[in-house]
């Protein structure tokens, strides 16, 4: 299975030379399977490049996209994103069924001819809707995906793909320690079991957490408690604070590993993984 991260930034895009390393593209991650089957999560910023990358390819089947939240940094990319426009390209948007009549409303209130000029309803590709049950996940071909409630100030969902013998769990925009969860912590524990790679959102510092607890993002140290907690092998930092620069985040990663004995990381745009 390979991942490869399109935009990995939180909140809002951050282009910059203070972010060109780690990426100022909002969240966008592309799946590939050994059979070859993709599976695209989330429509931020970064989907633009992955549409230029899909123009590229001579036949594309049906591309399924998971919609995690319809908080704006995970669907603004979508009217960049131009295989939309195409006839030949046929896409499925798939959503949990406790969010989807806001994501079905929403991208469409997004571009609706005056807050974007195009239209979603008028676009030349061929587009569907699939609802998610919490309970059942879905299938892709030979692949299975888990989902489960993340704890957010909006219904928001984490994705778990089977591949084989491999297992990639991906929850973003997801609050682990709060006060009053929709999800009990050891439910997240429980649903990253064993797996081979984890990317989980990581926002924010110790410190900042002092003024953003309830805001519905994670510390780099409750994720590596999780990680520990659930044996993962390998763990990605994912959605970085726009206000946090390259070298901030080498320093705190950098910090992080004395912490724990797990491989560690910090998800970068462009950054292929092999699981």
């Amino acid at each position: 299975m390979q991942i490869t991260h399109y935009g990995v930034r939180g909140s809002i895009p951050a282009p910059g030379h203070d972010t060109v390393d780690f990426g100022g593209n909002t969240t966008c991650v592309e799946v590939v399977t050994s059979k070859g089957q993709r599976l695209i999560i989330d429509c931020g910023t970064g989907i633009r490049k992955l549409g230029l990358n899909l123009l590229k390819e001579k036949e594309v089947p049906e591309i399924p996209i998971f919609v995690t939240h319809v908080h704006w940094d995970h669907i603004q990319g979508l009217p960049f994103f131009l295989p939309i426009y195409m006839s030949r390209f046929k896409i499925r948007f798939l959503g949990a069924k406790e969010s989807f009549g806001r994501l079905y409303s929403t991208l469409y209130d997004q571009m609706d001819g005056y807050v974007f000029p195009a239209k979603l309803q008028e676009v030349q590709s061929n587009i569907n809707y699939q609802v998610v049950e919490d309970d059942e996940g879905f299938n892709l071909g030979e692949m299975h995906c888990d989902i489960i409630r993340n704890n957010h100030p909006v219904p928001t969902y984490g994705v778990k793909i089977h591949d084989g013998g491999k297992t990639f769990c991906f929850l973003t925009d997801n609050e682990l320690m709060i006060d009053k969860p929709q999800t009990e912590y050891k439910k997240f524990v429980d649903f990253c079991s064993g797996a081979d790679l984890l990317i989980h959102d990581a926002q924010y510092t110790e410190d900042d957490m002092k003024r953003t607890r309830g805001w519905g993002h994670s510390t780099f140290l409750e994720v590596i408690k999780l990680a520990e907690d659930a044996g993962v092998k390998s763990l990605g930092f994912h959605h970085h604070d726009p206000e946090r620069s390259d070298r901030q985040l080498e320093q705190v990663i950098g910090e992080m590993k004395a912490n724990t004995k797990i491989h560690i990381f910090g998800a970068r745009e462009g950054e292929k993984l092999e699981v």
